[in-house]
């Protein structure tokens, strides 16, 4: 469906849309907060965020009796503190005295739009903030030295194994060359990572929705169970498996050599080991009006990105 334009003035075809491109699909604007949990427990108007991030370390020891305090090991965990900023991404909302005056106009004599004028450029609003939000999850921003789930410090990042077929080695990584097995052996390499030590879960599978339709395949010519109901049936691996393009070559970031390469994330989600730091979720200001009775609104997010407190809960695999 095509995009209405809010930088040029509403035509009648403009307004008769407003209430198709409202309920039109989200786009996937709010996926990164199915995979994290929101926490919106912070000052709402606090300059920075401040966590602390663990990783376990240490072992038992067997003590013959009469062993010294000297010889008893004592766990501790690598760890650190971590502070973020806080950042504000805002998106604008203007209307002119003309268009408000149209739109009144209208609704008076009975002709007027289904849905009010400013729920369009309200949700237009919506869509590009939690956008941007989901960005900032996922691969931070390099211009504020933000990290995101798939490039921040300490996570476990791993070329996918090399596949049978493929023209070279760059092909014999991605999914589209790769057998059911080896497919599964992939899948099952990011479980063990993340489940070794009996620490953490492998709850959610985050992948590309190339990736995703490729497990739809069949099994073998033998069965026609596909790779996904094996998955969700039998290899009972994830609770939640999403598709995101956020995991793509174009927008995910992940490198192998120079070559920007596509991937998948499995991750244990539970709020203690991650989550989408929010201050102040969305709000709305009041209308202000210029010189010329124009209104604008500002609608803001204040965020803090992706808050990783475990970073080997959380798996990449690179190549796919």
């Amino acid at each position: 469906m095509a995009q209405v334009r809010l930088d040029s003035p509403l035509r009648k075809e403009d307004l008769l849309s407003i209430e198709s491109v409202l309920y039109e699909a989200k786009q996937e604007e709010l996926v990164h907060r199915r995979i994290a949990r929101v926490n919106t427990n912070y000052d709402p108007n606090a300059a920075e965020i401040g966590y602390d991030w663990y990783k376990a370390q240490g072992s038992a020891k067997i003590l013959a009796a009469g062993a010294s305090a000297n010889d008893v090991p004592f766990v501790n965990e690598l760890s650190g503190r971590e502070t973020r900023q806080v950042y504000d991404i805002v998106e604008g909302i203007k209307y002119t005295k003309a268009e408000r005056r149209r739109v009144q106009a209208k609704q008076s004599i009975g002709k007027g739009p289904a849905v009010q004028l400013d729920l369009l450029r309200v949700n237009s609003a919506r869509r590009l903030i939690n956008e941007l939000e989901a960005k900032i999850f996922f691969v931070g921003d390099d211009k504020h030295g933000i990290k995101g789930m798939l490039n921040h410090p300490g996570i476990i990042v791993e070329d996918v194994a090399v596949g049978a077929t493929g023209a070279n080695d760059a092909a014999k990584l991605l999914c589209a060359n790769k057998t059911p097995k080896e497919k599964l052996k992939d899948l099952l390499q990011a479980k063990k990572m993340v489940e070794r030590g009996d620490l953490f879960q492998a709850k959610v599978l985050v992948l590309t929705s190339d990736a995703y339709n490729s497990l739809l395949e069949p099994y073998s010519d033998m069965s026609p169970m596909t790779v996904l109901s094996w998955l969700m049936k039998e290899g009972a691996f994830f609770e939640e498996i999403i598709k995101t393009s956020a995991l793509n070559s174009t927008n995910s970031k992940l490198k192998i050599s120079s070559a920007a390469v596509a991937g998948f994330a499995v991750l244990d989600n539970r709020p203690e080991i991650i989550e989408l730091a929010t201050p102040e979720d969305m709000t709305l200001s009041p209308p202000v009006y210029d010189i010329l009775e124009s209104s604008e609104q500002v609608a803001t997010i204040r965020t803090a990105g992706c808050v990783i407190r475990h970073p080997t809960a959380v798996y990449i695999g690179r190549g796919i």
